[in-house]
């Protein structure tokens, strides 16, 4: 890692877009700017002389290390000290193909526009409590639950707020994300871990909410049901462990080798490799011709779609979960003729978040074997990197420090006793 000062507009100083929630200009000194190298891409960090890290996004493939004051809470919002933000496809989609999810133009709901701070699967301990908070209280670890809706359109008053057209993520397009070493939150996306759970278990449970809200679009609750998934990265894997839960058979179906063994490891009862055999002719060699009673796309390409399609029984159902950069082929055959069902799943509601945080109290989310911790500063080369080139699955940045002994006496990296429901 090499440093320098930074004089020449096209590195730090050029115009960029307002955004109504960036540092004001007046407020900004002179500003240093150091050079980390990482790989083919390059992570600016400028040194603003403040009090908190923070990664930030300006565009496509440029993201900054930055110091920038820290947050204050407002009457009912929670300061948080993260400690874990996982790494997502979306952020990885956003890196390198974006803005996507992000906004170039204010948010309607938010006002928010780019530069912002990255991340929304998160957990650390509450640092502040806003006014107007009572049964919250210092210390306490927390996952979020990173969506603001409108609550008055008539997708949220039907009860469908996760679908609501101006729906805003902590990370994407409000004041503030994961990323950071501290962060405010309203109180109604706080989550309180109980014991038994550590930093590492909240920060897995939005991604797993995506995949548990899957499972449950497939509609099959009993046990000895067989599922085939398609794609074993961490919502697939997410998806296998919510359906070994509830003692459904798997089928893990994926190219790589590595992810095939944390399928495995994690209790697919078969793993498929696409590239080497015919998926459907499996499926249908285990359930002797008939076809799976679900199948869910994880993976977000065709050929994994195709396969989905023809591997499912009569009367099944495919869930997409994995959102497709390519349009989608489909003959109406497939549908007509074997009255199968498709159906989209998008991110979860509070149920889906308070059903993982229960399943994981109980064991269902092991953490060995398929989850690797990174720092702030790696976040491109060992993050969004590694991630679009499949060499990890799921990745977690640690920002807090995360060995301070918890009221309990005992780290909040082991399961901790600190916090009450």
């Amino acid at each position: 890692q090499s440093a320098r000062r930074c004089n020449s507009v096209t590195d730090v100083d050029r115009p960029r877009g307002k955004s109504t929630c960036d540092i004001p200009p007046s407020l900004q000194p002179a500003r240093q700017c150091n050079r980390l190298s990482l790989g083919q891409y390059q992570l600016r960090s400028h040194r603003y002389g403040r009090d908190m890290r923070a990664l930030r996004y300006h565009g496509r493939r440029d993201v900054r290390l930055e110091d920038l004051p820290e947050p204050s809470p407002g009457p009912g919002e929670v300061l948080i000290r993260v400690a874990y933000n996982g790494l997502c496809g979306s952020d990885v989609h956003e890196y390198f193909e974006g803005p996507a999810a992000t906004t170039v133009d204010p948010h309607p709901l938010t006002g928010c526009a780019l530069p912002c701070v990255l991340g929304h699967e998160f957990s650390g301990q509450i640092a502040e409590l806003g006014d107007g908070l009572v049964d919250l209280r210092i210390g306490q670890l927390v996952a979020v639950e990173p969506i603001e809706t409108c609550l008055t359109c008539a997708r949220c008053r039907s009860g469908h707020r996760h679908l609501c057209r101006k729906i805003a993520f902590h990370g994407y397009n409000r004041h503030g994300g994961g990323l950071s070493e501290l962060t405010v939150v309203p109180r109604q996306m706080v989550h309180v871990l109980p014991r038994g759970l550590n930093a590492l278990h909240g920060a897995l449970v939005e991604p797993m909410a995506v995949a548990r809200r899957a499972v449950r679009r497939t509609g099959i609750r009993e046990a000895g049901r067989l599922v085939v998934v398609h794609g074993a990265g961490p919502i697939g894997l997410g998806a296998l462990l919510a359906l070994r839960d509830a003692g459904v058979h798997v089928v893990a179906v994926d190219p790589s080798p590595a992810r095939r063994a944390a399928a495995t490891a994690l209790g697919a009862q078969v793993v498929v490799d696409p590239a080497e055999d015919d998926v459907a002719s499996a499926v249908r060699d285990l359930t002797h011709g008939l076809g799976a009673d679900a199948a869910i796309d994880a993976a977000g390409v065709p050929s994994a779609f195709s396969a989905a399609l023809r591997s499912t029984r009569p009367d099944g159902i495919v869930v997409v979960v994995a959102h497709h950069n390519e349009a989608l082929s489909l003959r109406s055959g497939h549908l007509i003729f074997n009255e199968i069902a498709i159906t989209g799943s998008s991110i979860y509601d509070a149920d889906d978040f308070a059903w993982v945080i229960d399943a994981m109290q109980r064991g269902a989310y092991p953490l060995d074997g398929w989850i690797s911790t990174i720092q702030l500063d790696r976040a491109v080369e060992d993050g969004f990197e590694a991630l679009r080139e499949q060499r990890v699955n799921k990745v977690l940045v640690q920002l807090g420090d995360t060995t301070h002994e918890a009221p309990s006496g005992r780290s909040v990296v082991e399961p901790s006793e600190q916090n009450g429901s």
